[in-house]
């Protein structure tokens, strides 16, 4: 049974579409990584997914079951850290974190709840209205993660986080994650997604462009930087090459082509240097994003 499943997923706001024919699949015990700049939709799908709007278009399930007719349900099995973190502004953390363990059931939750406070060294006795953004984050995802829930939907969770408060989550996750729980992680931090996702889906303008497998093993391509004056890039681009950057004489380009292609244009006069490497994830994403230019 797959953990998510998104088919046709499609949102008017004023006649403009803010996303459009969206499909998804996530695996159960995956970590799966949702990747596009601010506005591409991202926030859009997932509250459509969880039933917060209602879409124009489109069905979605979660657990198998349908975000729509079987939200209760959902709410059961499903933990969700939102990227802007509102909480009733006269309660305190500890309050807040009590409500919560209530609203799942939880027996013995106080042990539970200590471990979170200490990790995130979040301090329980403030009321929610007194917390900056970050340590309002913390506590959203101390919820989030409270139920231990077979899903986890996170959207910007680092957002408002310092270093070392990253660092204590994502060994939360990984923990969690090797226990079986899936955790659907949508970002804008592509290093956040390569360091951690094992699939992940890039949307750009509300539609779904591409799905990469992110693994150390599986290439995605490879980066080909040039050096050298009046050098023919509209070979390589016929070849399929985008250019990721150009600046003075050096370019960058990013090729997912058959190498023993493009071989012949580095032997061009006007190329006094080049090297091949590996991308990573950003070179990739920069190059679906037309030529380097976030859009």
């Amino acid at each position: 049974m797959g953990a998510i499943e998104i088919k046709g997923l499609t949102k008017y706001y004023k006649k403009h579409a803010a996303i459009k024919e969206v499909d998804l699949s996530v695996e159960a015990g995956e970590i799966y990584g949702f990747i596009g700049p601010n506005g591409a939709g991202k926030s859009t799908t997932i509250k459509a997914l969880l039933n917060f709007i209602y879409p124009d278009k489109g069905e979605a399930k979660i657990l198998g079951l349908d975000s729509i007719k079987e939200a209760k349900k959902i709410r059961e099995k499903v933990g969700y850290v939102s990227s802007d973190v509102r909480f009733y502004p006269n309660m305190t953390t500890m309050d807040t974190l009590k409500y919560v363990a209530e609203f799942h059931g939880l027996k013995e939750s106080k042990k539970r709840i200590d471990y979170f406070v200490e990790l995130f060294e979040i301090d329980d006795k403030k009321k929610v209205s007194e917390l900056s953004l970050g340590n309002k984050k913390k506590i959203a995802i101390a919820a989030g993660l409270l139920s231990k829930p077979e899903l986890l939907i996170l959207d910007e969770p680092t957002n408002g986080l310092d270093p070392l408060m990253q660092h204590r989550l994502f060994e939360e996750l990984e923990r969690y994650n090797k226990e079986g729980m899936t955790i659907f992680l949508s970002s804008h931090d592509l290093n956040e997604i390569q360091q951690h996702a094992h699939r992940a889906a890039f949307i750009r303008e509300g539609e779904i462009i591409t799905v990469q497998d992110i693994s150390k093993e599986k290439s995605l391509g490879k980066v080909i930087t040039l050096v050298g004056d009046e050098i023919p890039l509209s070979l390589f681009e016929k070849m399929g090459a985008a250019i990721l950057k150009h600046e003075g004489n050096e370019t960058r380009l990013f090729y997912e082509g058959d190498l023993h292609e493009v071989l012949p244009l580095l032997a061009d006069q006007s190329i006094q240097d080049f090297t091949i490497t590996t991308p990573e994830l950003e070179d990739q994403f920069m190059a679906l994003y037309e030529g380097g230019e976030l859009k």
